[in-house]
């Protein structure tokens, strides 16, 4: 049995289409995609960490509302001290004055006070006791009143001479006491709420 081989010769045209090359057969991009040369020969640079030049300059430049808070804030600090010292005085002016708005009446009624202690001087050697107790009473009652008002007497023997509280009216040199102190009380002082309300007259030694 003899076997024929036909010889088969297909017309080119008859061919498929010749396939394109494969895309990286000899290093060149493939169609559609993107060339690595070429992106090289761009130059794309980009740092996402690199600050804005506009905010850098905001932050070199200092803001001028930031000066302005801070005089504002030392006003309000200033205004708010002068209005606490202010009424740290106000409410101590408002005492001195509760408390020496009598000031002209007490001094008024030292003078009597003064003929009081005249009188029981004057009764020590009279035999009148009725009359001593009715002039010691209305002298302690009257002394009671001058005290809740704030008036007290000044002890001023034996005291250096002050001349704030003491009138020296007399001089006198006394052996063995040193020069310069009050020995004797010719008037007496008085004090209101610890400030002179009348100072002493005395004798002072030399």
């Amino acid at each position: 049995m003899l076997f024929v081989a036909d010889d088969v010769v297909k017309d080119p045209n008859e061919q498929g289409e010749a396939k394109p090359e494969e895309a990286g057969n000899d290093g060149s991009a493939g169609p559609g995609e993107v060339d690595p040369a070429e992106m090289a020969e761009e130059d794309i640079s980009f740092d996402a960490d690199s600050p804005d030049e506009e905010a850098v300059e905001a932050q070199a430049e200092p803001d001028p509302r930031d000066a302005q808070i801070e005089e504002l804030t030392q006003q309000l600090l200033r205004t708010r001290a002068d209005f606490d010292n202010f009424r740290r005085r106000t409410r101590q002016e408002r005492e001195e004055l509760v408390q020496f708005a009598t000031k002209k009446l007490l001094s008024d009624l030292l003078p009597v006070l003064d003929n009081f202690d005249r009188a029981m001087q004057a009764l020590e050697g009279v035999d009148e006791p009725q009359m001593k107790q009715g002039i010691d009473m209305v002298h302690r009652q009257l002394l009671q009143v001058l005290h809740q008002y704030g008036v007290t007497e000044m002890d001023a023997v034996g005291a250096p001479f002050d001349p704030s509280k003491h009138e020296a009216v007399m001089q006198e040199q006394v052996e063995g006491q040193d020069a310069g102190f009050v020995i004797e009380v010719l008037q007496k002082g008085y004090l209101l709420h610890g400030k002179v309300l009348r100072p002493a007259m005395v004798k002072v030694s030399v």
